[in-house]
């Protein structure tokens, strides 16, 4: 089954309380605290482990690491529930907005980068993998100093 990425803008003010809906028991806590106190800012409707490729390439070749932020929360959440979890911040905003505009991309060159790091060719990845970074640069637009974008793949 594909895997599902969400992207969802949250207050930072309630980081605190998703890593306790993270913790909590009701293995659903997480995903309803994200659904009831945030609003989803992209689409994508490709496999959601396409980021599993995509994240390592964008830091390894383009010197974008979005993986990097709100490390002590993420590991936290990380520890709890059954998803890739990463935050993007204002901080992220500032350094990579420009960077990641799908413009500065080519399907090719994104293609082939697949190909490369997973070992297995594929005539969509390029489309694929556009359309990740092009999820990635709406929900950077949508961070500020009050609000990040919680990004889950499930």
């Amino acid at each position: 089954m594909p895997a599902t990425a969400n992207f969802t803008r949250l207050a930072r003010a309630d980081l605190a309380e998703l890593v306790e809906a993270a913790t909590d028991d009701d293995p659903q806590a997480f995903l309803a605290f994200l659904a009831a106190n945030g609003t989803s800012v992209a689409d994508y409707d490709w496999d959601g482990d396409v980021y599993g490729v995509l994240l390592p390439v964008l830091s390894e070749e383009y010197d974008i690491d979005l993986e990097t932020s709100e490390n002590e929360i993420v590991a936290e959440i990380a520890e709890y529930v059954q998803s890739t979890v990463f935050i993007l911040t204002a901080d992220d905003r500032q350094k990579y907005l420009d960077k990641l505009s799908p413009d500065n991309f080519s399907k090719d060159e994104l293609r082939e980068a697949y190909e490369d790091f997973a070992e297995e060719e594929d005539d969509e990845a390029g489309d694929m993998m556009l359309d990740a970074i092009t999820a990635l640069h709406q929900s950077l637009a949508e961070v500020d100093a009050d609000h990040v974008v919680v990004v889950t793949i499930q």
